[in-house]
């Protein structure tokens, strides 16, 4: 846990992973881990084509990032949308006649795929779905917290300790060095140097509970349910109908009433 945390704190820049394709898909199987290691062999997908309006993006993305350096993703997307509405109606029907012709065709393909797919591979394909869709829903949570204001959870002692003897400007190598020195040496402090690092670990996460605790009292004020813990989450006992009575209970109840004298 620690090592995984150092690594983010050490690296200043992004790594970037080459993604190697498999002997499976170059002859037309895609292979995919199942089954804890395991690997099953699907085939591979066709691609859905774009849209009409996703074709002309992608043709004039090139020229609107040139003329615009400096804009992001969602500014270059606004300029397109913009040329969208002002494209002629003879181009626009041209891209339209693309799409179609590719989506005819991909229509035929993807019915073949469906029907090369065995039961378990359909499996697989059905977890896989389960297992983005999860993800996906992991993300927007976390995304959602952290637009709310969540407090973000402090950093142990030892972290502390990293944070301050931190070198800059370290590569990849360097910085897996520094991480298994930087272990080493916490390693071998005594308890009185490991003393004030501990000390404002422990003082921030005092602060973290009483921020933690604000934050939620709003959340559940702004009726934000869903990210307070459940523990912090009053919710009334359903309350119990009492059952109707039968005829037996009925009978039961008359036989025990007293008879007037």
């Amino acid at each position: 846990m620690q090592m995984s945390v150092l690594s983010r704190l050490f690296s200043s820049t992004r790594l970037w992973t080459t993604n190697i394709r498999s002997p499976g898909l170059c002859s037309g199987l895609k292979t995919s881990a199942a089954g804890g290691g395991e690997t099953a062999t699907l085939p591979v997908k066709p691609k859905r084509p774009v849209n009409a309006y996703i074709r002309f993006l992608q043709s004039i993305r090139p020229a609107l990032k040139s003329k615009n350096p400096k804009a992001s993703p969602t500014e270059i997307s606004k300029l397109a949308a913009a040329q969208w509405q002002v494209l002629d109606l003879a181009n626009k029907s041209k891209l339209e006649v693309e799409y179609k012709k590719d989506q005819a065709v991909w229509l035929q393909q993807n019915a073949k795929y469906l029907s090369q797919l065995t039961d378990e591979q359909k499996e697989e394909i059905r977890q896989s779905r389960v297992e983005k869709s999860e993800e996906k829903a992991k993300r927007e949570h976390r995304k959602r917290v952290k637009d709310l204001g969540k407090p973000k959870r402090p950093l142990n002692g030892f972290l502390l300790y990293c944070q301050d003897q931190k070198p800059k400007n370290l590569t990849r190598d360097e910085n897996r060095s520094q991480i298994k020195s930087l272990s080493e040496q916490w390693s071998k402090l005594s308890e009185t140097q490991k003393e004030p690092y501990q000390r404002r670990a422990a003082d921030a996460v005092a602060k973290y509970r009483e921020d933690m605790l604000k934050w939620e009292e709003k959340m559940i004020a702004q009726d934000n349910m869903d990210v307070v813990r459940r523990k912090n989450v009053l919710i009334p006992p359903p309350a119990k109908d009492a059952a109707p009575p039968t005829k037996s209970s009925k009978a039961a109840a008359a036989a025990a009433k007293p008879r007037p004298q």
